[in-house]
């Protein structure tokens, strides 16, 4: 009787839960989410600030995540990484190939932070970085093939920073996934637009 009890009202707590995350939550904005994976491969990912502003007619969430003692930059980095020489595919998303969008949608969603789907949507995801405060881990956006253009077109993540605030980043180009330098690529360098923060070592 007593276990029949327990699975009743588990049963009950459940639909609970449902009802809470699936009507409740989008009803007061809380629409994005992290997906948070409990395990040694995974981020323990908590939302760190959420403020909703308006900019260039976007909703820009700025949502910072705290990256906890599982999982460092360093791990996210060094994931990143097995990837060099991976081809160019557009909309690619998987290992068969990426795009510069897709390739930091898989790297993330591997820690449990899910990504939007453009490098022109990333850009609104995170905490503003000025340039010469970029830090391992943060994104990196530049114009696209048009060094004249207004509007972003391409992210990378950035994997070093020497002591001259040169800064080295990872990203999927018509050449495959390779590492670059900002400083001795001037198609980069001329076309360098923001930088976000989206996950730190430590909390705030």
């Amino acid at each position: 009787m007593f276990i029949l009890f327990l699975q009743i009202h588990l049963r009950r707590m459940t639909r609970y839960i449902w009802l809470f995350s699936v009507i409740l939550l989008p009803m007061f904005g809380f629409s994005q989410f992290v997906e948070a994976r409990y395990d040694s491969s995974s981020v323990l990912a908590s939302i760190h600030t959420a403020e909703l502003v308006q900019k260039d007619g976007l909703k820009e969430d700025t949502l910072r995540f705290y990256c906890g003692n599982q999982v460092t930059i360093d791990s996210v980095i060094n994931f990143s990484k097995k990837f060099i020489g991976t081809p160019y595919r557009y909309g690619g998303r998987t290992t068969a190939g990426f795009d510069c969008s897709g390739f930091m949608i898989f790297v993330f969603k591997n820690f449990g932070i899910n990504l939007p789907p453009s490098s022109r949507s990333q850009a609104m995801v995170g905490e503003k970085v000025s340039r010469d405060s970029i830090q391992m881990g943060d994104l990196v956006f530049f114009k696209g093939r048009s060094s004249k253009s207004k509007s972003i077109g391409h992210v990378g993540l950035v994997v070093a920073v020497s002591d001259t605030n040169d800064v080295q980043f990872i990203h999927s180009t018509r050449h495959g996934l390779r590492l670059d330098w900002i400083s001795t690529e001037p198609y980069y360098k001329n076309r360098f637009m923001a930088s976000r923060r989206i996950i730190t070592d430590q909390p705030k």
